[in-house]
């Protein structure tokens, strides 16, 4: 059984550690920031207001994510770094994408920032899975 209690918490915090810095480097104005940035319309002055709010909240959403992985490669069980990529890669694929493109969709989204935000997610999850496998 699934106890939320037996979690292995340093490997769900160092996961959600690992998900804000990959998201301060893949946003930042000289990866893709500048290219987001144009992409949902923002100006300079724009960013900074409700920066510290919108930062808590991305904190408390990896955190969750870690949390869930975590709770998804218990269950899959993977004997391998590999296998554990893999199910956060299907989690990607069958549930990230399908939500973003849908969505993304219907919100009148470019492809170019759908594709920017589905990479970064993916290399989030395949990052975190890493970390809370090799963490039990």
């Amino acid at each position: 059984m699934l106890s939320f209690f037996t979690a292995n918490w340093l490997g769900i915090v160092l996961a959600t550690v690992a998900a804000m810095i990959i998201g301060s480097i893949w946003y930042a104005k000289p990866v893709f920031g500048t290219m987001w940035q144009k992409e949902v319309g923002l100006k300079d002055s724009d960013m900074k207001s409700g920066f510290a709010k919108g930062m808590i909240i991305m904190l408390v959403m990896a955190f969750v994510s870690a949390f869930v992985l975590k709770r998804f490669i218990v269950i899959a069980a993977p004997d391998s770094y590999f296998q554990a990529i893999k199910v956060a890669l299907w989690i990607w694929l069958g549930f990230v994408v399908t939500y973003a493109v849908g969505g993304g969709v219907f919100e009148k989204r470019s492809p170019k920032l759908m594709a920017l935000n589905l990479g970064n997610q993916l290399v989030t999850l395949v990052v975190m899975a890493a970390i809370v496998y090799a963490i039990n």
